[in-house]
Formats: structure tokens, sequence, C-alpha cells
């Protein structure tokens, strides 16, 4: 990423728009961004950082709080960064949540945070408005979305963008101060390592999932084994192979049983079932008797079912006779109803035809009215031309009226204008000199936070010194707690060595041999050997143990004292700069503070009413020349319409001198053609409906006419078929067993009593086939089964059964256990198979975890083994950095100890000094020494966490403030580290006020601090 522009407005310190052109500062620069304390030099890197991600550097300063106090009301708070990734340009816009103007201009509304992106069409001009560029808009309504897109492009989130790009005042101190456990948390967000951590859980938990998947197949088996009588697998399966052979004994023998049980049950059921044919039989013979009984009743209807067919197929003769006498009555009817039309119809034509003759002879005489018509038709556009013109004339005339009065009343608001105009260039002057006079605010205003600090910074010393006179106290114990133990372990080491001397003694003594000479004294002599003492005897390792006893609780004493002189000389120096602070009152605090915001409030309400008052003057000058102008095109106007108005007065008389020669009044010509218009149309419509009635009514006798013709032609043939239905009926009739019309009549009965009567007579033929069908089948079976003892069969059933029955419940509990036991050796078979296939996972992924989670030789965890990997890599490039600065002396190192597993083991750091050939903390190294370690630190990040980050390159740096505590010599050092990045194609820059950084560095973007806030400029050397 290369910056190319930078537009803030209202924003910091820095009331109305500020811009830096990036590319001026030359190719790859190494830039000063200087400025007094409080101007705005860290604003710009805020600047950067909030437009890309909508977060300031310090983290401390939200974006609503970034607006500038010294902006007018109207002006917003915006920030636009342009910047070059590749051969690709973007902008980014963005504004924080604000309170800005309402439309009326006298109330202020909240407007919600917004973010713009956009891509450059064209080619980056430098010093060229971006406003006149091709930019195409990627994302303009979702700050989210913003801010994705951001990331993707850098490949960097907001806290790498600062330890990256924005080296933040104070911030890139904190890798090289913090604990290891710190660090661990720093460089796992940076590097977003916690994937490796999930790991360690994921391997722990399937690791722990695994035993306890083992630990439920243990139980399944011993529940399985709980449901046999046995024990193991092998003495289940000499159980199975014993039961099998048993089995199939009882088997055939409950076979057997069940052929004898199946047998007698079925000769019984024979008996039974003869006996119940017996009377099924006698019953059916009972039955056939009552039938032989109905048979004369059966025959007499058998007879009317006959003579009611023989009816039946004479119906449709008699019918058709019948319906023939009906249709020719009723053609007759219609015939004469239709002749009875006819004489009506003939009158009413008469009647039409007279009246068509009327009103043919009244259309012929109308022949005078349509000359009269068309020679009035003919005056009819001089008519309408002399209308319009009147017309004309009359808005001409009231066209003038309007536009003198109007003229009148512009001559007036113009006249207005320009005294408005005088009253407000007046009010204008007197407004400014109200502001020119008003009091120096900004130096009161920052002297009284810089006391609020100081009381605030007194509160906060005051809560310190009592927190640590508290510590003291509790050191101060702990100290003593501390000595006791120390003394008991002296006393017990003391106790110890002279236990042990006085073992050795016995130890020697049997090594004298006598004539020979002691190794102690000397003396050939021995009349006294020591003899050794079973409770003395002390061990060399119990000795060691409480020496390294002793040391420990030395040190620990010797640690705690350092502790509390540290904390008393903590306190000391609280205490001294407690003194120091000067006395300060709230209340006295609050008075001045009040104060400022009433004057704060005077010059706000005069800076907003001069506003108020500069738009009155703009609007004011804009409607005197709209006034000015409509004056000039009111005047146009009124002698354009008057040169009509003559004309068309002109006009209008000569057409008035001309119309005199006629014999009609302009006003009589209009109503005379509507009148003789209405005559003629009267007569012509008279005319056409005496037409269409004549012709109706000829229609209608003709239809009728005809209707008669074609309905004489249907009676006489009705007339025959008739005569010829009726000989037809008369044949059938005397070809039939009928003697009369009266005997056919009496023979008819209708469908459902002859459905009844065949209904009858069928179903009592049926039913004397059915018995008779019965009866045969019933003496057969019967004849067929010898007869035999009931109550004998019944008995020797019963007890085939109880035999059955307990020979199957032998069989069945012998054949369940066998079930059981080989449902159980088949469960037991899978759990085997379980339990191998858990053994196999548990020997990769138990390995797994206990090397992930640090339960290894280095007892550390692979989420610390990368992140020390990660470190090494960045303390080369560190030490590289560092080594420049400080003449090769330091080198930065990671501490290889193996720590306590619960805390980051491998993370600790530690400086080699070239000088001693010693490894020692970094909290040794001197003020100056600790900045070149932390910037060289910072460096050696920002390079690693670009390289992991995609292989985005970024092509600027920026470090804020901590110069000052260099001497020159490490100063020139430090510069010349940041002077060489710009050899890899990155452009640094330094935030500092010291003096030595201005006078080294000749580019330089200057942020000048004022009375009503801070404004930029920039230099180049040429």
């Amino acid at each position: 990423m290369k910056p190319l522009a930078l537009t803030m407005q209202a924003f910091g310190p820095f009331p109305t728009q500020q811009s830096i052109d990036f590319t001026l500062l030359g190719e790859h620069p190494l830039f000063l961004i200087n400025g007094a304390t409080g101007a705005g030099k860290t604003t710009l890197l805020d600047a950067i950082s909030f437009a890309l991600y909508g977060e300031t550097t310090g983290q401390d300063r939200a974006g609503k709080q970034m607006r500038c106090d010294h902006a007018a009301d109207d002006c917003t708070t915006e920030v636009e960064f342009t910047f070059a990734i590749g051969t690709k340009v973007y902008r980014v816009m963005r504004q924080p949540t604000q309170h800005v103007l309402g439309q009326r201009g006298n109330t202020t509304v909240e407007r919600r945070t917004t973010a713009s992106l956009y891509e450059l069409r064209d080619e980056w001009h430098s010093g060229q408005s971006s406003s006149t560029m091709d930019w195409h808009p990627i994302e303009t309504r979702k700050v989210t979305e913003v801010n994705k897109f951001i990331e993707g492009l850098l490949g960097l989130r907001a806290e790498q963008f600062r330890q990256v790009v924005v080296l933040p005042q104070g911030k890139f101190r904190e890798l090289l101060n913090a604990d290891a456990n710190e660090r661990e948390n720093i460089l796992s967000q940076l590097f977003q390592t916690q994937r490796f951590k999930r790991y360690e859980e994921l391997f722990k938990q399937q690791a722990g999932d695994l035993k306890k998947a083992f630990e439920k197949l243990e139980q399944q088996k011993a529940h399985i084994l709980e449901g046999t009588e046995c024990d193991d697998l092998t003495q289940l399966e000499q159980q199975i192979a014993e039961l099998k052979p048993r089995l199939e004994t009882q088997q055939s023998a409950l076979k057997q049983l069940n052929q004898q049980v199946v047998d007698t049950d079925y000769q019984l059921k024979q008996q039974h079932t003869r006996n119940a044919k017996s009377k099924d039989l006698q019953h059916a013979r009972q039955q056939q008797d009552e039938l032989h009984t109905k048979q004369a009743e059966i025959d007499n209807k058998q007879h009317r079912i006959n003579k009611a067919q023989a009816a039946i197929r004479l119906v449709p003769a008699y019918n058709d006779w019948q319906q023939t006498e009906v249709r020719l009555n009723v053609s007759r009817q219609k015939q004469t109803q239709l002749s009875e039309e006819k004489q009506q119809q003939a009158k009413s034509l008469t009647n039409a035809e007279a009246k068509l003759a009327e009103a043919r002879t009244k259309l012929e005489q109308s022949k005078p009215l349509r000359s009269t018509l068309q020679r009035l038709e003919e005056l009819l556009p001089t008519v309408e031309q002399l209308e319009r013109l009147t017309q004309q004339v009359e808005q001409y005339q009231s066209t003038l009226v309007q536009q003198e009065k109007g003229g009148k009343q512009l001559r007036a608001d113009y006249d207005a204008a320009q005294s408005e105009l005088k009253q407000l260039r007046t009010e204008q002057q007197q407004v400014q000199t109200q502001i020119d006079e008003l009091p120096e605010l900004e130096s009161r205003t920052h002297a009284l936070s810089e006391q609020r600090q100081q009381l605030l910074k007194k509160q906060q010393l005051a809560e310190q010194a009592a927190v640590l006179k508290k510590d003291q106290a509790q050191l101060q114990r702990s100290l003593q707690a501390k000595l006791a133990h120390k003394q008991q372990a002296y006393n017990q080491v003391n106790e110890l060595e002279q236990r042990w001397l006085a073992s050795q003694a016995p130890l020697l003594a049997r090594q004298l041999e006598p004539q020979k000479p002691c190794p102690v004294c000397g003396s050939t002599e021995h009349p006294h050997p020591a003899q050794s003492d079973a409770n003395a005897l002390v061990e060399q390792h119990e000795l060691d143990k409480a020496r390294e006893s002793y040391r420990r609780a030395e040190q620990a004493f010797y640690d705690e004292q350092t502790t509390l002189a540290k904390t008393s000389e903590h306190e000391r120096q609280l205490t001294q700069q407690l003194s120091e602070l000067a006395d300060l009152s709230e209340a006295a605090l609050e008075q001045q503070e009040t104060q400022l915001n009433n004057e704060r409030k005077v010059r706000t309400a005069l800076l907003n009413r001069r506003q108020k008052v500069q738009q009155k003057l703009e609007r004011a000058e804009q409607q005197r020349g709209q006034l000015e102008g409509q004056l000039d095109h009111c005047r146009s106007q009124y002698a354009e319409v008057k040169a009509k108005h003559a004309s068309a007065q002109t006009e209008l008389e000569n057409l008035k001198q001309r119309w005199q020669q006629s014999d009609m009044s302009v006003a009589e010509v209009k109503p005379r053609i509507e009148e003789l218009k209405q005559q003629l149309g009267q007569l012509e419509q008279q005319f056409e409906q005496a037409q269409q009635l004549t012709q109706k009514q000829s229609q209608q006798y003709h239809a009728t006419q005809t209707q008669l013709k074609a309905e004489t032609n249907e009676g006489e043939r009705l007339t025959q078929a008739l005569k010829n239905a009726q000989q037809t009926w008369k044949a059938q009739l005397s070809a039939s067993n009928f003697s009369s019309d009266e005997d056919f009549k009496s023979a008819q009965i209708d469908e459902s009593e002859l459905k009844q009567l065949s209904q009858a007579v069928s179903e009592h033929n049926q039913r004397a086939i059915e018995l008779k069908s019965t009866i045969k089948e019933l003496q057969r079976y019967i004849d067929d089964i010898p007869p035999a003892d009931i109550e004998q069969l019944t008995r020797q059933l019963e007890k085939l059964r109880k035999d059955r029955e307990s020979e199957q419940s032998r069989f069945n509990h012998q054949q369940s256990v066998l079930l059981n036991n080989e449902k159980a050796v088949e469960r037991l078979q899978q759990l085997a198979i379980q339990n191998e296939a858990l053994e196999a996972q548990y020997a990769s992924i138990g390995t797994l975890a206990n090397l992930a989670t640090g339960q290894n030789s280095q007892r550390l965890s692979l989420h610390r083994f990368i992140l020390s990997v990660l470190l090494d890599d960045i303390l080369i490039v560190a030490s590289q950095h560092l080594g420049q600065m400080t003449h090769h002396r330091y080198q930065l190192v990671r501490e290889n100890e193996v720590s306590d597993a619960r805390s980051a083991s491998g993370l600790n750091l530690a400086v080699t000094d070239a000088y001693t050939g010693i490894q020692r903390s970094t909290k040794t190294l001197s003020g100056g020494e600790s900045f070149q370690a932390a910037l060289a630190l910072a460096l050696g990040l920002s390079e690693v966490v670009q390289q992991y980050s995609g292989g985005i390159k970024l092509d600027m740096l920026f470090v804020d403030e901590g110069f000052g505590s260099l001497d020159e010599q490490a100063l020139d050092a430090a510069i010349d580290v940041l002077a060489n990045l710009r050899a890899s194609g990155r452009s640094v820059g330094i935030i500092s006020h010291v003096r030595e950084l201005k006078e080294r560095i000749d580019t330089r973007i200057d942020v000048h601090k004022g009375q009503h806030g801070s404004h930029i400029t920039t230099r180049v050397n040429n």
C-alpha cells in the first residue's frame, strides 16, 4: 500500500480542510512530521487509521470524539484518504457520528457514521482535484462492508495495521515490556494463531472421548456377562456347545407330541361337526315341507305376471294412438291463434305505410330551409374571426393593466432589497467588531486542561501511595515470615551437618588397623574407636536436600527484601511527586471552566450570528439581482403586448365595417344556424322512424303468414297419422289374448308391483333348489363319518396337551438360554473389534494430544511452539536493526528455558550483550536502550507481519515519538536504520518535536498550532 493523499476537515485540532499530497515528498522519502505538543501530529496517523478502519491509533479516542471544537456548525467532520495498491488507486471517505445543523438552520440533528470506497478508472495525477477524476463506487452505504473490503485489500486488520504501518505513541513498546503471557496474547492476535489453540483443545477432546468410549466398552462387556451364568467368553462358548445337542433331542420329542395332539383334536372336531350336520339336515327337511304348502299361491302370481308382460308388448301402439290425437288438437288451436294475429298485423302495416308517405312529403318541403342554412354557414368564418379578435383585444387590454401593476410592485421590491442590503452590511461590520474584541480562549483552555490533568494525576498518585502503604505492610509481614522460614531452614541444615559429621567418625573407625596411623590424628594406637549410632546416621542426599531448601528460603527472603525496598522507593517517589504538585481546588477549576464555557458560548453565538448575517446578505444580493432582471423583462413584455393590442384593434374595426352590409347581426348567426339544423334533423328523424316502423310491420306480417301455412300443413299430416295409429292399435288388440280395451287396461300393473311379483316367484324357486342341494350334501357327509365316543376323545386330548406344554416349557427355557448366550458372544466379539479400533485410534490421537498440549520433554504446547517460531522470525529481523543502532553490542534473543507448563514457556525475551558475553533480561536496559530495542522489535514485527499477511506490500511506515531519550550518536544510528528501510521501497515518517531531528531531516510536514486551531504546511528538500 502506498499513500497518495490525505484530506481532513473539522478533524482533531484542524477546524478547516487540510490536505497532504504524499507524492510531493519524493520517491520513498524519510520525512519528519514536526510540531509543538498538542498541535496535532498524531492526529495525522489517527486520520489515516480512521479513514481505513473507523478507529484511531490510540483506540482510546473514538471517531465521534475527534470533531474539532473550533469548526463551524455547518462544517462536516470527515476524512478522505487516497492510496495505491500495485497499479490500482483507491479512495476511502469516512464521517464519524456527529451533530450537524438541520435544514432549518436553528436545530442540530445527529448524523450517523458513513463510509464510502471508490476505485479510480483512469490514471492518478498529483495535484489534480479528486472530484475531476473518474471514480467507480465499490461500496457507498454499509460501513461494515467497507471495513471488510479494506481488510481484504490490505490483508491487515486494524490492530495489525497499527503494528505494521503506524507505530503509535507509547504503543510499540508493549511487545518488549510485556510478560510472557501478555506477549502470547499480543502475538496470537496479530498472527491469528488461535486456530492452533483450538487444535490443542480438539486433540485433547478427541483423546478424552476415546478414553470414555473405551471405558464404556468395558462397562458394556461387564453388563453382557452379567446376563449370563459365565465369567468370560471361553466359558460362554463351552456352554453353547453343550446346549445344542440337548435341544435337538427335546425338539424331536416335542414334535411327536404335537402330531398326536393334532390327530386327536381332528377326530374330536369331526364328531362335533357330524352332530351339527344331523341337526342341520332335520331343519332343512322341515323348510322343504313348508315350501310345498305355498306352491298354489306362487302359481297364481306367475299367471298375473304373464298377462302383465303381454300388455306391456301392446303399450307402444296404444301410446302412439293417444299421443298423436293430443298433438293434432294442439296444432288446430295454434292455427286459430296465428290466423287472428295475421288479421291484426295487416291493419298495423296499413297505418305504418300512411305515416311513411306523410313524412316523405314533409321532408321534400324542407328545401328552402336547407338553402338558408347553407348561406348562413358561409358567413360563419367571418363571425368566428370577429369573436376571436374581440377576445384578443380584451385579453391584451387586461394584460397591460396587470403588467402596469406588476411593474410598480417590482420597483417597490427592488427599493426594499437595496435598503435591506445596506442594513445587513452595517450589521455584518458590527458583529465582526464584537468578535475581534473577544478575549483569547485557546491558551486559557489548554492551561485549564493541564490543571485538570495535574489534579487528576494528584488524585491518582494519592490512591497509588495508599495502595503502596498497604503493600508495604503486607510485605513487612511476609518478610518476617520468610526470615523465620530462613532461620528454621538454617537450623535444620546446621543440625544435619553436625549429625553427618558425627556419622563419619564410625565409618573411619571401621577402617582403622592396629599399629597403623589414624588418617585423622596420626596415632598408631586406637584405644576408644567411635561407635555408630543408628539414630544419628544422616545420608548425603538428605543433607543436600536440606541445603537446597535453605538456599531457596534464603533466596526467597532476599527477593522479598528487594521487593520491599523497591516498594519503599516507589512510595517515596510518589510522596515527592505529590509534594511538588500545587494545591489545586476542584471548585476553582469548575469556576474557571464555567467562565470559559460562558465565553465560548458568547463566541459561538457571535460566530453563528455572523454566519447567518452573511447568508442573509448573500440571499439579499441574489434577490436584488433577480428583481433587476425581472424589471427589465417586465418593460420589454409591456411594449410587446401594447403593439399586439394596437394591431388587433385595427383589424377588428375593419371587419366590423364590412359586416355592416349584412341584414343580420353577428350575435344572431350561430343561434339561427343551430335552429335550422334542429328543424331539419327532426324531419329526417321522423322520416327514418316511419320507414323503420313500416319495414318492421311488413316483416312481422310475412313471418306470421309463413307460420300459419306451415302449421296448416302440420295439421293435415297429423290427421293422417292419427288415422294410421288407430288402425295399428285395433289390429294388435285383435291379434292378442285381450277381448277389449278394458281387458287390456285391467291387465296393466305398475313396474314396482311387477318387480315384487317376479322377485317373490324367483325367490321361492331358488330356495326350493337350494334346500334340495343342501339336504343331499348333509346326508352324504353324515354317511361318510363313523360315530365315536366324544367324552373319551376329549379326555385323551387334554392329557396330550398337558404333556406337550410341559415339554414345550423345558424346551423354551433351554432355547432362550442358548439364544441369549449366542447374542452375548456376538456382542462381545463386536466389542472386541471396537476395542481394537479404539486402541489403534488412541495410539495416534493420544500421542498428538500429549504433544499438542505440552505433555512432552520440552513442556511446550503446539500454540506456544508456533508463536516461538514466529517470535524467532521477528527477533532475527529485529536484531539486525538493533545491532545497527547499538554498533552490534546488543542482540535480541528468546529464552529457551523450560518453565512451569502453566506459563507461556519459550516466549520470554532477553538481550545478549556482546561487551560482556552475558545474556540478560530486556528490563535491565536503560531508557534509551529500551527505546532502541522496542523500535527494532517493532520494525521486525512490522516486516514479519507483512510477510505473513498474504504478500501485501506496504510502502509507508510511521513512528510516533520516543526519540527524545536518545543521545546524539544513538539518534544518528536510529535514523540510519529508518533511512535504510527506503532501500526496500518503504517511505518512513517520524513524528517528533525533537529539535535534533528537525535539523537532520529537511523533508517534513509542519503542524502549526494556533489560537483557533491548527493547520499544515509541507516542506520538501529540493
